[in-house]
């Protein structure tokens, strides 16, 4: 897999929403020499990233899932969703036996 290039996404995101990087810092608490260090870098604690995310108002994380050649997990509604599906299968079998049995008497 490729390496997913998140520093670019960053600063694409501050010029479209028209920040800069001292005005970035100052959202974040930081001075300017702190940010411009962690968009020099090559990756980026979780923590930073959900920071990031919330001074720019954009989802990094659902762009970088996007960029995953992984399925999505199943939630709890789909998972007890077959299982029940499963369930009511193996009654229907039970009913057509018993039905099957019942008529060959």
């Amino acid at each position: 897999m490729d390496t997913i290039q998140l520093i670019p996404m960053i600063r694409r995101e501050m010029l479209r929403k028209h920040q800069n990087i001292s005005g970035v810092a100052r959202k974040l608490n930081l001075n300017q020499s702190s940010v411009n260090g962690m968009l020099r870098r090559s990756s980026m604690h979780v923590q930073r990233l959900i920071e990031f995310s919330d001074v720019l108002q954009y989802n990094f994380f659902r762009e970088i899932a996007a960029m995953l050649p992984y399925a999505e997990p199943a939630d709890e509604m789909q998972i007890k969703d077959q299982e029940h599906i499963k369930e009511l299968e193996m009654e229907v079998r039970i009913l057509r036996q018993m039905l099957k049995d019942t008529t060959s008497r």
